[in-house]
């Protein structure tokens, strides 16, 4: 089994952790940004939108982040971060849609514009309303966790792992104003208990 892809992509390591969770060896190969490959045509053959990550395996080839953790839970953690209950299964998968539909985007510009636009060129008023919109959206997680351990009930699933991904990067920003959300705290912490996370989450906000 191969990843393709860079470790610092959010979306990589949605992949790598789920991977380390159940130990399941694979190989990966580094590219997007820095490193290229994805505009290549051998690439594009095997992801379309020149994205990363991409897993192949054998003859078998999957993109889009959370449809490859979902598989390989599928395939390797059955009970674990694939839940066996099928209630506690639809809720682990609403929570790696809403990362999609609604988390992600309001994201995007307060991570790009503290991240990746050098200071003279960042957009204020954008980064401010990615923040409250990202404050909101974490709201509505730090009301689930006043309920449940995890997203998605008592136990870590493939669930936590896609806003766990964003939990780190909101707390790794420096200077910006956050409510205090008890509930995500604690959840925050757990998830930091985690060698898996620290180790391939918790890298820095490249």
């Amino acid at each position: 089994m191969k990843i393709i892809g860079r470790k610092s992509s959010s979306n990589v390591q949605k992949v790598l952790w789920a991977l380390a969770e159940m130990g399941v060896s694979y190989d990966r190969e580094d590219a997007g940004r820095e490193f290229g490959v994805v505009d290549t045509d051998a690439y594009g053959t095997l992801n379309p939108n020149r994205r990363v990550p991409t897993l192949v395996d054998g003859d078998f080839v999957l993109w889009e982040s959370n449809a490859i953790v979902r598989h390989l839970a599928r395939e390797h953690g059955q009970g674990m971060l694939y839940p066996s209950d099928a209630r506690t299964l639809a809720s682990a998968e609403k929570w790696m849609d809403w990362q999609l539909t609604t988390l992600g985007p309001g994201f995007t510009n307060i991570f790009h514009g503290l991240v990746r636009d050098p200071p003279e060129k960042r957009n204020q008023e954008a980064i401010e309303k990615s923040r409250a919109a990202t404050e909101s959206n974490l709201e509505i997680v730090d009301a689930q966790l006043a309920k449940t351990a995890w997203l998605a009930g008592d136990d870590f699933t493939m669930g936590d792992i896609p806003a766990g991904i964003y939990a780190y990067r909101w707390y790794a920003f420096e200077g910006i104003e956050r409510k205090t959300l008890p509930n995500l705290e604690r959840w925050y912490a757990a998830l930091q208990e985690r060698p898996a996370f620290r180790e391939y989450v918790m890298v820095g906000l490249g």
